[in-house]
C-alpha cells in the first residue's frame, strides 16, 4: 500500500547534494600555467568558451600533440560540464568521454566523473568511479566517504557502514556521514548504533530544521526498539525475518515457503536480483501501528518490509498478494534509486500482488471490478497519472481507491501493448536518472502525454 515518506531522508531536503558528498571539489588544472589564468574567467558557457575549446582542439589531436596540449583541452571541458550542469547526463556525457580519453586514468578526471554521475542520480555508475579512484588511493578519505554514500544511495547499507566508519574517523563533525550511518544503522535494525550515530549527528548541526527531524528519527528508533524487544529473527540467503513478540506464532512456519515464492515472481519478471537481504518484520497490530503511523496492510522502506498481523492472516494467498505487493516496492527503489514516479510504483506493485494473488495480474481486487466498470469504463472518469500522489494523499476514500485503480490499470495496459519488458527497460532507463518522458520514450516509443492518451483509449476498450 501506499509507501512511508520517510524522515531520515526529509532531513536533507533543503541540503544540496554538493554539500552531502562534497561534489566537484577539485577541477582539473590546465597544464599551461597561463590557461589556468584564462579559465576561470568563462562563467557562463557561450561561443566565446567553445571558440577557446575549439583552438585547443586544432592542438590537442594535431601530429605530435603533447599530453600538456591534451590536458589543457580536457581541463576546458570539465569546465564547461560545470557550467552546464543542470544539463541531463547525457546532454554532457560527450565531454566526459572526449575528456576522459583526453586524460586517461586521471584520478581528478575519475573523480569528477564519478561525482557528475551521483549528482545527476546514476549511483551504481558513480559508485565504479569512486571505486576506481580508491584502488589508487586508498588512503583519500574523501573518496572513501562517497563510496559509503553512493552505497547508501543503492541501499547496501552494510558496504555503506564500512566506508563511512572509515571515513568518520578523519571527519568526525560531518553531519552527513554521521547522519547516513544512522540511517544504514536503522535500516538494518541495529537501532542501537543508529541512535547513538544520530545524537552524534544532532551535535553537529545547527540548524533547527535538521535537529528536528533527528529527534523525530531517534524516537522512531527507539518506539521500533520498544516494539520488537524480545524478538525472534532468522534468515537465508535473500531475507532476514523479525517476529515481533509472538507472531511467530501466526505466521511463522509458511513465512520462507511464501517469500521464496514471492521472490522468483517478482524478480524474474523486473528482471533484477538484489544482491542485498531484505529485511521483513512481522509486528502485532498496535505494535505496528505505532512506528509505521500508516494506517495500511503493510509498507516497504528501503530494504525494509514492515508487516501488521491483523489477528491471524485470511489465508495463504493473502500472505502472498502482501508480501509480492511490499517486495516489489523495494525491488523499485533498489532498481531506480528511487526515483520511480509513484503511479507506476504502485501500479507495478499491485500487479505483481493480483498475480501472486489471485494467479493472473489481470484478475483485479473484487472491491476494484464495479468501480473499474461504473466509473472508469461506462463512466469515462479516467485518472490523469500526474494526479496520483494527489489522489493517494487525499482524505477522501474514493479518491484514494481511484488512484490506486488508474495506476494498476495504466501498468496493465503497459503490459498488454509492450510486455513486462517494459517495466525493465522504465526502471532501467529511470535508475540510470532519465526522467519518466524519456524512460516511457524508451520503452513505448511515447512520452507520457501520448502515453496517457494511449492509456484512456485502451480504458475504455476493457
Amino acid at each position: 500500500m501506499k509507501k512511508l515518506i520517510s524522515i531520515l531522508i526529509m532531513v536533507l531536503a533543503t541540503c544540496s547534494l554538493q554539500a552531502q558528498i562534497q561534489l566537484f571539489r577539485q577541477p582539473l588544472p590546465t597544464a599551461t600555467p597561463e590557461l589556468q589564468q584564462q579559465i576561470y574567467l568563462f562563467k557562463t558557457p557561450g561561443d566565446e568558451l567553445d571558440r577557446q575549446i575549439e583552438d585547443l582542439r586544432d592542438s590537442a589531436y594535431a601530429i605530435g600533440a603533447t599530453q600538456a596540449q591534451k590536458i589543457d583541452l580536457a581541463a576546458f571541458l570539465i569546465q564547461k560540464i560545470m557550467l552546464r550542469i543542470d544539463l541531463t547526463y547525457e546532454e554532457n556525457e560527450d565531454l566526459m568521454l572526449e575528456a576522459a580519453r583526453l586524460a586517461p586514468d586521471d584520478i581528478i578526471v575519475e573523480t569528477f566523473w564519478g561525482d557528475l554521475l551521483y549528482y545527476k542520480g546514476n549511483y551504481e555508475k558513480a559508485l565504479e568511479h569512486f571505486e576506481y579512484v580508491h584502488g589508487r588511493k586508498p588512503d583519500d578519505m574523501q573518496i572513501t566517504g562517497k563510496i559509503g554514500l553512493a552505497a547508501v544511495q543503492m541501499m547496501d547499507y552494510e558496504k555503506a557502514i564500512e566506508y563511512l566508519e572509515r571515513a568518520v574517523n578523519s571527519f568526525p563533525d560531518s553531519f552527513f556521514i554521521l547522519f547516513y550511518l544512522g540511517k544504514s544503522n536503522y535500516e538494518l535494525h541495529n537501532f542501537d548504533e543508529a541512535i547513538s550515530w544520530w545524537e552524534r549527528a544532532l551535535d553537529a548541526t545547527r540548524e533547527e530544521a535538521q535537529k528536528a527531524a533527528l529527534n523525530e528519527a531517534i524516537n522512531r528508533a527507539r518506539e521500533q526498539m520498544a516494539s520488537t524487544d524480545g524478538s525472534s529473527s532468522v534468515e537465508d540467503s535473500r531475507f532476514v525475518v523479525h517476529f515481533a513478540g509472538d507472531s511467530r506464532d501466526d505466521i511463522g512456519d509458511i513465512t520462507f515457503e511464501v517469500l521464496n515464492e514471492v521472490f522468483f515472481q517478482v524478480t524474474r519478471s523486473l528482471s533484477f536480483y538484489p544482491d542485498v537481504k531484505i529485511n521483513v518484520i512481522f509486528y502485532l497490530t498496535e505494535d505496528y501501528y505505532k512506528v509505521s503511523r500508516d494506517w495500511s496492510a503493510g509498507s516497504a522502506q528501503g530494504i525494509k518490509i514492515m508487516v501488521p498481523l491483523k489477528s491471524g492472516y485470511k489465508s495463504e494467498e493473502y500472505v502472498k498478494g502482501l508480501l509480492a505487493h511490499e517486495f516489489t516496492h523495494t525491488i523499485i527503489h533498489l532498481r531506480t534509486n528511487n526515483r520511480c514516479p509513484l503511479w507506476l510504483n504502485e501500479g507495478i506493485a499491485q500487479y505483481q500482488e493480483f498475480a501472486a494473488a489471485y494467479g493472473s495480474p489481470d484478475d483485479m481486487r473484487p472491491d476494484y471490478l464495479s468501480i473499474v466498470e461504473n466509473e472508469f469504463v461506462d463512466g469515462g472518469k479516467v485518472v490523469k497519472l500526474n494526479r496520483v500522489p494527489a489522489m493517494l494523499n487525499s482524505s477522501s476514500r474514493k479518491d484514494v481507491m481511484r488512484g490506486y485503480i488508474g495506476s494498476y490499470l495504466a501498468t496493465r495496459c503497459l503490459a498488454d501493448y509492450y510486455g513486462e519488458r517494459a517495466f525493465d527497460t522504465i526502471l532501467s532507463s529511470l535508475g540510470e536518472g532519465k526522467t519518466i518522458d524519456e524512460a516511457m520514450v524508451d520503452a513505448t516509443g511515447r512520452d507520457m502525454d501520448h502515453f496517457q492518451s494511449h492509456f484512456e483509449d485502451w480504458v475504455r476498450k476493457l
